[in-house]
C-alpha cells in the first residue's frame, strides 16, 4: 500500500449540539488492511454526550460504521485497532448505537460523524486513522 501514514479525521470545538457533522473524508487508500484509530476528547464543560462514528466505504458514496467512541463530561483518550485481513461470516449491516466497533471491514477511505448533545464549552475532538 502506497498510502500507509497518519491521517486526521477530525479536529474540532465540541460547542452547541451536532446532529451528524460529517467531517471530510480521507479517500484513496486502496490497500488498507488494517488501521489503528484514536479518539482524544478534552472535555471543558457544560454537554452530556459526545459520539464519534468512523464509517469506511467501498464506492465513495455510501457509508458504513467500523467503530464508535462515546464521551461525556470527563477527558479521555480511546483507541481501537481494526484489521481488514479477518475470516469474517456473512452478515447484515447494522449502525453502530453504542460504543464498538465491526471489525473485518475496511474499504478505500474513511470518515467520522460527530453528533453531541447539551451544550459543552471549551471542549474538543480530534480523531486520528494510522493506516497500514
Amino acid at each position: 500500500m502506497n498510502n500507509a501514514g497518519v491521517f486526521s479525521l477530525g479536529d474540532l470545538e465540541i460547542a452547541g449540539e451536532m446532529d451528524g457533522a460529517v467531517q471530510k473524508p480521507v479517500r484513496s487508500l486502496d490497500g488498507m488492511t488494517a488501521v489503528t484509530l484514536e479518539a482524544f476528547f478534552s472535555y471543558g464543560s457544560g454537554g452530556v454526550t459526545c459520539a464519534a462514528v468512523v464509517q469506511t466505504t467501498f464506492d465513495g458514496n455510501a457509508w458504513r460504521d467500523v467503530a464508535r467512541f462515546d464521551f461525556d463530561t470527563a477527558t479521555a483518550v480511546k483507541h481501537c485497532n481494526l484489521e481488514g485481513l479477518l475470516s469474517k461470516p456473512v452478515t447484515s449491516y447494522a449502525p453502530l448505537v453504542k460504543q464498538g466497533f465491526y471489525d473485518g471491514v475496511l474499504g478505500n477511505g474513511l470518515r467520522a460523524v460527530v453528533s453531541s448533545k447539551g451544550e459543552y464549552s471549551g471542549t474538543s475532538l480530534a480523531l486520528r486513522a494510522s493506516v497500514r
